[in-house]
């Protein structure tokens, strides 16, 4: 391909990353207050199942002081609670609460409603395709830049 196909390629990611934080930020975060960071936390632990703060912090890529300060607030709020993990007497783990569930659901069937709407007009085959690029694009880039490991999410 063309070197310019490249840069191409790279705008237009940029552009939906942009417009997907739009997405949390002026339409689903206002319902709930949960923006981005905190509903980061909670799709991490809804996928991964209960964890630890090191775990859940790995997985999110970023500091445990960060990661124990944004679970802190989740636990606060009502959405993630702390038990003891079964495996290891002196640890801890973070799991979702019912509250917690739900306003992950809810987030993610607003943004699912926004999306579908503005691609009104696409056939179900071509959002499967984009679906089927984007996956394989997202794959791809974990593997050259992670080598393949599961830390971008």
């Amino acid at each position: 391909m063309r070197s310019e196909v490249w840069s191409d390629l790279v705008d237009q990611g940029r552009l939906l990353v942009r417009l997907g934080r739009l997405l949390t930020h002026r339409h689903v975060e206002i319902y709930d207050g949960v923006g981005p960071t905190l509903g980061g936390m909670l799709a991490a632990l809804s996928k991964g199942g209960p964890m630890r703060l090191t775990a859940l912090a790995d997985q999110l890529q970023v500091d445990t002081s960060v990661a124990s300060r944004q679970a802190a607030e989740l636990v606060e709020r009502g959405l993630v609670e702390r038990r003891p993990d079964p495996d290891d007497a002196r640890a801890g783990l973070l799991d979702l609460t019912a509250d917690g569930h739900a306003i992950l659901q809810r987030a993610r069937e607003r943004s699912g409603e926004i999306v579908a709407a503005a691609l009104g007009d696409w056939s179900e085959a071509e959002a499967r395709q984009l679906v089927d690029l984007l996956t394989k694009l997202n794959g791809d880039l974990r593997e050259e830049l992670c080598g393949g490991k599961e830390r971008v999410r």
